[in-house]
């Protein structure tokens, strides 16, 4: 059972908010309660919906706080901080049943706090017990992290006991301080943090039963944030920054932000790989692979069982979800994540679509003015006829749904695609993905796989990457989900994909879309000028497992941040290390192939990313082995100063990994030595 599900609400919590100054703070709890009041249907805002804030008190004639409470229509009044029989007898009246110090600047009186024990917050701007006390406030505090050369700073939820600052922290917010930092723009930033800790203070007063107190919630049952049962002594609350970086509250403690990742693939080990580079971290994988369960715990939960993996994230405290694969992106799982408040890093079904349908793809790219290759769209044989009839050769068939990467057949001649179109039309090949096809220009030109970063407001291009579609060497054989990848192309030069991304962004903006996550553009560089071939809605594969080992920025930031609709303020950093990634395969594929095989993986200099393997225990207590369970089994990536070294120390590696039937192509980066 979740916290939600027990705890008893209240039909009104009144809450009084003392201030003494501007009231921001007051205002980031006004504008929560009004925004919980419209959408009660989201399990977390509907913790606020029965908040009524009945009062605010100031001790301060003038203070700006006043007016805000006025102009919302809410009762406030000044009290001096010395009328205790006053301000006691007002509570009172107001049935109050909570109360939060807003930037109150006058010391709570004995009295008060006995009458309200463990039922007052206040908000501190620092990580205490750091910086708290008597005469450390407002400036004061910043002041003296600048002058102490502290690395970080924040603000602090806490409990108000007889002493100054000295009550139980609930939790803490970190900010970094920059070396360029002053007090103000120290304070600026923290007060930002201070608005979003507020309200998760008003949170946890609302889940007061009307015989506890809030120590009595934590312990019973946690408040949601992190403590889940820890020993209240013992580092129970812990710190947070914006970025959603986890530090032990008390230095001594220990905290993990817990995130999802969802998928079974090489992609989805190589995420997974870079988030637990941010040592806060503790990952989950759903279902996940024998490599995953390295790194984290895998959960045996489908990608397209949704109500499953919300019900997972709920219980288990999940701090934020990444989306992997295609398939439940375009079902709609980052909408039932949203709805119900829990943060996911992946667009809406409608954004998704960009992916699910090539041709909506198209249709998005002609509207707003993307170059891409002329198109037809058909249902039926008939209609295909007439357009092969009228086609230059060679020309390409796509399935219009989702088929694994595979659902493309390049046509040398109108036999090939007649026999491609009846393939998809008439004996269903791909199944319902192939009702209906794109029957589309063929063109000439360079690969190039470009991977941007967007929260829908901004849209930041990764590193390029260009990959191998085909099965065999010299692009021969049949098309794959990916024989292997390199980073960065070779082919491309900086700036040749701004205005594609640029536009897409316009498009992504100006069609409503939700999209917090990664469009992936797949651009081929032509005669006349780079267009655009498709979209993607997530990381690709294998291009994930070339690009992430060169990033050097922190995974966590910028997908909180995406999360967020803060990735403006996020700057990418790239290795300059070449990366080459060859992927292992089952004999056999892309069609039959067997699997069950033991894997034996030697130490490598080379990373290896795990895709179509799983875990089995073995009996007699013997370890556990890695067996094949896929087409496309293991992903090696090296770093080089050229792609001739990376290629070396790849291909040295791959040659010592060893399963049954074991394939792969040999060529992956030669053309770019």
């Amino acid at each position: 059972m979740s916290l939600f599900d027990s705890v008893q609400h209240f039909s009104r919590f009144n809450l009084a908010v003392f201030a003494s100054g501007s009231g921001s703070n007051l205002q980031a709890i006004i504008d929560a309660v009004e925004s919980a009041a419209e959408n009660k249907d989201c399990e977390l805002d509907g913790e606020l919906a029965n908040v009524n804030i009945a009062l605010v008190i100031s001790d301060r004639e003038g203070a700006y706080a006043l007016e805000r409470a006025k102009k919302h229509n809410i009762k406030s009044m000044v009290i001096g901080k010395n009328e205790t029989a006053v301000l006691l007898d007002t509570l009172k009246m107001h049935n109050i049943d909570g109360i939060v110090l807003a930037g109150y600047l006058s010391i709570m009186q004995p009295e008060v706090i006995n009458a309200y024990e463990n039922r007052i917050i206040n908000i501190h701007p620092s990580l205490l017990p750091m910086f708290g006390g008597k005469g450390f406030y407002g400036m004061r505090v910043h002041q003296a992290v600048i002058e102490s050369g502290e690395k970080y700073s924040g603000a602090t939820i806490h409990l108000v006991d007889t002493g100054v600052d000295t009550g139980q922290v609930l939790e803490r917010f970190v900010v970094e301080v920059l070396p360029e930092d002053t007090a103000e723009t120290l304070q600026k930033r923290v007060l930002e943090t201070e608005h979003f800790l507020i309200v998760k203070g008003v949170k946890i007063l609302t889940r007061i039963k009307s015989d506890e107190s809030i120590i009595d919630v934590i312990a019973k049952e946690g408040t949601g944030m992190g403590i889940q049962g820890c020993d209240m002594d013992e580092a129970f609350i812990y710190t947070r920054n914006l970025d959603g970086v986890y530090i032990p509250a008390n230095r001594g403690g220990k905290f993990w932000m817990k995130i999802l990742v969802i998928g079974s693939g090489g992609r989805e080990h190589a995420i997974g790989w870079k988030l637990k580079q941010n040592p806060w971290v503790e990952l989950y994988f759903a279902p996940g692979n024998g490599g995953t369960a390295e790194i984290g715990t895998n959960v045996d939960i489908k990608v397209d069982e949704i109500d499953k993996l919300v019900d997972f994230a709920k219980e288990n405290d999940i701090y934020m979800t990444i989306v992997g694969p295609e398939v439940p992106l375009t079902m709609g799982i980052a909408d039932e994540f949203n709805r119900c408040c829990l943060r996911i890093f992946g667009p809406s079904a409608e954004g998704a679509k960009l992916e699910g349908s090539k041709a909506y793809a198209k249709q998005f790219m002609n509207k707003y003015d993307i170059p891409t290759a002329r198109y037809d769209v058909v249902s039926s044989i008939d209609d295909g006829l007439k357009v092969l009839n009228e086609s230059n050769y060679p020309l390409v068939i796509k399935a219009d749904g989702l088929a694994a990467g595979k659902g493309v057949i390049i046509c040398d001649d109108k036999v090939q695609a007649e026999v491609a179109l009846r393939d998809m039309l008439d004996n269903s090949i791909f199944g319902d993905a192939g009702s209906s096809v794109v029957i589309e220009e063929f063109l000439v030109g360079k690969e190039v796989s470009l991977l941007c970063f967007t929260d829908g407001e901004t849209i930041i291009p990764m590193e390029t990457a260009s990959d191998y579609k085909r099965a065999l060497d010299n692009d021969m054989g049949a098309n794959t989900g990916g024989m292997g990848s390199i980073s960065p192309s070779p082919y491309y030069t900086s700036g040749l994909g701004d205005e594609s991304a640029q536009k897409t962004l316009h498009g992504i903006k100006s069609e409503g879309f939700d999209y917090r996550g990664v469009i992936y553009i797949g651009l081929i560089l032509t005669a006349d000028g780079p267009k655009v071939l498709e979209y993607n809605a997530r990381f690709g594969d294998p291009e994930t497992e070339a690009l992430l080992p060169r990033l050097e920025t922190d995974l966590v930031k910028i997908m909180s941040a995406t999360i967020d609709k803060r990735l403006s303020e996020c700057n990418l950093c790239w290795s300059d290390k070449k990366a080459v990634t060859v992927i292992m395969t089952s004999e056999g594929y892309p069609d039959k192939y067997n699997v069950g095989f033991d894997i034996m993986i030697p130490e490598t200099k080379s990373i290896v990313f795990h895709a179509g393997t799983s875990l089995v225990d073995c009996e007699s207590g013997a370890s556990n082995k890695i067996v094949t369970a896929g087409g496309r089994v293991l992903a090696a990536t090296a770093l080089g100063g050229n792609f001739s070294e990376a290629r070396d120390i790849v291909y040295n590696d791959v040659a010592s990994i060893d399963f049954q039937g074991r394939t792969y192509r040999s060529d992956i980066g030669a053309g770019a030595v």
